[in-house]
């Protein structure tokens, strides 16, 4: 999910949700509201997300699943992801503080997708011939 600490934004814009988020420990997080209508603009460029506000998140902003499925095609690389929107090359920069293991499980993730998408189409072609 796409996530932003609560607090961080006012509150005339949160709408109540039921949506429930686990990090990988298992434990619920507080979430009680959501923002359906936020733009992630970079280079002129802007993509529209819901976000869920999260109380106890240590980072203010994590760009989740359905963010990176908007941009994929992407690389990873370690000032942050590119991508090609409107053949315009994007650059979604990394913040440093928090960088260094989430950069290395990005591009372990990249590169597997990259060996699953190429070990699909090699088990089509040769179903195909």
């Amino acid at each position: 999910m796409n996530c932003i600490q609560e607090g961080l934004i006012p509150t005339k814009f949160f709408e109540k949700t039921k949506q429930r988020l686990s990090p990988a420990n298992g434990e619920n997080l507080s979430v009680n509201f959501k923002i359906s209508d936020i733009h992630i603009c970079n280079d002129d460029i802007c993509i529209k997300q819901t976000f869920i506000l999260v109380k106890d998140l240590v980072i203010g902003i994590i760009l989740g699943q359905p963010f990176l499925e908007i941009i994929e095609p992407f690389k990873v690389r370690n000032e942050g992801m590119t991508t090609k929107i409107f053949q315009r090359k994007i650059l979604f920069a990394f913040n440093k503080k928090h960088v260094t293991k989430q950069i290395n499980l990005l591009k372990i993730l990249s590169m597997f997708k990259e060996y699953s998408i190429n070990l699909i189409k090699t088990k089509k072609t040769i179903y195909i011939l």
